[in-house]
């Protein structure tokens, strides 16, 4: 009878002790973003700021939500999804097979693609297909993790791949000659490009088509909702296309 009650006792006690995350406040809009991909969305002095800042900061005040920007490492985006840490990524994502599984998509607010970024004295004056065709076999970057790696490893068999931390990294790794071609998003590329037009040369075109858009997790149907919505109205009156087009005009 003692050690039963002692039991009982102690397992009071432990329930007591237990800790449940909290629920999230209604009222704010916790957004998950990597910072690192100008004009998309990055940190500067501070601020977050580039084309999704800019849809966040509307979704926000059209949903009546304070938005609160939660950086995550870009290879975390979907666990803090699932874990209800983030209520969604605006954060220069596509829509891939894979991602589908684990989480939602919005509509598309964008459609983009990947591209290549080449040194000036390392690409054909034909444009983007001549250029891509002269460094197929030889050294491709791209960033991990991104569809710019699984589209560099089933395009590109005989190349040598060489997976880079970061945009940085990578503009570093065509000026030093250490890659010859760098694939990634074709907004990024295009920022890129203007900042080093010197010693680089992208092309307005895409080696694919790519939809940017929004995951929600698969618990928040009602949030994907409220967003595609929101999206709807701004496809009318025109907002997605001024945000767009701010930054990147040849969108417009």
């Amino acid at each position: 009878m003692k050690r039963t009650a002692f039991l009982l006792s102690l397992s009071a006690m432990l329930s007591g002790c237990v800790t449940t995350t909290p629920e999230p406040d209604p009222s704010i809009l916790r957004v998950g973003v990597t910072p690192d991909a100008q004009p998309v969305i990055y940190k500067q002095g501070g601020q977050i700021l580039g084309i999704e800042a800019d849809f966040a900061r509307k979704l926000g005040a059209a949903l009546g939500r304070q938005v609160i920007f939660v950086e995550v490492p870009w290879d975390k985006q979907l666990d803090y999804l699932e874990q209800n840490r983030t209520d969604l990524v605006m954060s220069g994502m596509t829509i891939t097979q894979a991602r589908n599984i684990r989480v939602n998509f919005s509509t598309p607010y964008l459609q983009s693609g990947l591209t290549g970024l080449f040194r000036r004295n390392n690409c054909d004056p034909s444009g983007l297909p001549g250029s891509t065709i002269l460094n197929q076999t030889k050294r491709v970057g791209f960033l991990k993790n991104t569809t710019g790696e699984l589209f560099s490893m089933q395009r590109f068999p005989r190349a040598e791949k060489v997976a880079l931390s970061s945009v940085d990294a990578a503009v570093a790794a065509l000026k030093s000659g250490k890659i010859d071609m760098f694939v990634h998003d074709a907004p990024v590329v295009w920022w890129l490009f203007a900042r080093n037009e010197a010693d680089l040369v992208a092309f307005p075109d895409v080696l694919n088509v790519e939809p940017l858009a929004w995951a929600v997790g698969k618990h928040n149907m009602a949030l994907l909702d409220q967003v595609n919505a929101q999206l709807a109205q701004w496809d009318k009156d025109g907002t997605s296309a001024a945000i767009v087009g701010n930054w990147l005009p040849s969108f417009h």
